[in-house]
Order: structure tokens, then sequence, then C-alpha cells
């Protein structure tokens, strides 16, 4: 007799879920202040903000402009009085773009000490700001008639009668020129970093042609040339004055005239 066999089908498990209590939605009342409170608000903001622009449009005398108020920025001191005082007297006057430009170029004529000099409207607030920076000496001369001049990083050579800089002294031969080659920076600067290894005492850059000499403490001397290829001379001479140091007593002369050609002459000087 054949059996078959039958599966019973498995329980299902009955869940009763409870639906969750639904959230009070709130009033019509709530909503209408919360909407009438965000139309204030913006309506507000709106008036403010238009009343604000309005006024400062009306004020910007944009084709009219006029200076209600002068700054002058980045200078202190008597520099900083000096500009002031002398624009102080465009107050209340129109002033124009072409002027700021003149007025740019005027103060760059009457005062050389300064770099960076700006002129700058404030087409809104009607306030007149000048910018400018002392420039930053890297070494000075000392003239024949005792007085200073001082060469900045941008080969610029400039008189500074307000202020005595304590800068690299250099020995000049000749009338100093307006601008200097930026190698003889580079050659104060290059100086400036080996001065460990290379220390001297006396700098004289001959104007005419353009020719650098180096002194050293123990009166040895360092004919660098024409002032071209200067940041290697001045490694070469280091490398060079550390060998004559260890074989020579008497000091010596370095000649860096045939440089270009590959030659440094090595000579020993008398006392």
């Amino acid at each position: 007799m054949r059996k078959y066999g039958y599966k019973r089908p498995s329980a299902t498990l009955m869940v009763t879920r409870k639906r969750p209590a639904r959230r009070k939605k709130p009033s019509f009342f709530f909503k209408f202040i919360f909407l009438l409170f965000t139309c204030i608000i913006f309506l507000g903001g709106l008036f403010f903000g238009g009343r604000y622009v309005y006024f400062t449009v009306k004020n910007a005398q944009i084709t009219d402009w006029h200076v209600k108020s002068v700054t002058v920025s980045g200078l202190s001191g008597v520099r900083e009085k000096q500009i002031l005082s002398q624009v102080s007297a465009l107050k209340g006057k129109p002033f124009s773009r072409q002027e700021a430009g003149l007025l740019r170029q005027e103060l760059k004529a009457k005062y050389p000490t300064l770099t960076n000099i700006s002129v700058s409207r404030g087409i809104l607030s009607g306030k007149l700001k000048i910018t400018a920076q002392p420039r930053n000496p890297v070494a000075q001369f000392i003239l024949p008639d005792n007085s200073r001049k001082y060469i900045d990083e941008e080969s610029v050579v400039y008189a500074d009668p307000l202020e005595v800089r304590d800068v690299l002294h250099v020995q000049l031969v000749g009338q100093a020129p307006a601008q200097l080659e930026t190698s003889f920076v580079e050659l104060v600067q290059n100086l400036l970093k080996l001065k460990k290894s290379l220390p001297f005492e006396a700098i004289e850059f001959n104007v005419t042609d353009h020719t650098v000499t180096l002194t050293l403490p123990d009166q040895s001397v360092i004919h660098f040339g024409r002032t071209v290829q200067l940041k290697q001379k001045v490694k070469r001479a280091a490398q060079i004055m550390m060998f004559a140091r260890e074989k020579y007593q008497e000091p010596v002369s370095l000649d860096f005239t045939f440089f270009e050609k590959g030659k440094v002459f090595l000579t020993q000087r008398a006392h």
C-alpha cells in the first residue's frame, strides 16, 4: 500500500500593529500669525535696504565726484603728515580720475623715497585714499660731501633726508646715477649671504666703468671687474679665499677680469 506524505503548513504569526498617533496640525490662527510675522520681517528688510541704497546712490556723486575725506595708509611719522597736509586741501573740491593720476605722478616725483604709490577714490564714500610704502635700502653710498644715497631692491638710487639707515656702506667712485644695474643689487645680497665665509671691510663701486672692488679685513683685495655674473663670481671668490688662507699668510689679490674666459688670477700682496 503506497504511503503519501503530507506537509503541514506552518502556522502564520498574526501581529496586530498599533497605528501611530496622529500629530495635531497647527491651527489656522498660528499659521496666520507665522505668515504675518514673516511678511513683516521681509517688508521691513526691503524698506530699510531700499532706503540705504537710495541715500547711498544719492550721495555717491558718480558723475561729479567731490572729496569728502582724505586718508594716508602705509606710512607713519613726518612723511605721513607731509602727504596728509598736501592732499587735505582737496576736501570739498571736485576730483576726477585724470586728476587722481596726476596726483600720483606728483607724489612719485616729490617723494623718491616712496614706492607702490596709489591714489584711489571711494565712489560711494567720497574718500580719497593715498597708499604708499617706504623703500627698503640694501646699501648706501657715502658721497664726497658726506651726504648719503641709498639703493633699494629695485636698483633705484635715492636720498632720504629724514632718516639714516644702518645698511651696508659702499664707496662710490663717480656721480651717483638715478638707477643702477640689477646685478649690483644681486652682488650686495650675495655678499651679505656669504659674509661668514667671505667677510669684507669695504666695497668700492666705480660708476664710470661699472666695476666692483672688495676689500677684506686682512687687506686682501678682490677685483670683480664689470658687474656681470656677479653671483657666480662671489661664490668662486669665497672658494678661492678659503684655499688662499691655508696657503698664504700675506694678503692676496683676486682678479676676475677674465672670468668669462674661465680664468681668475691669484697673486700675493705686500703689506
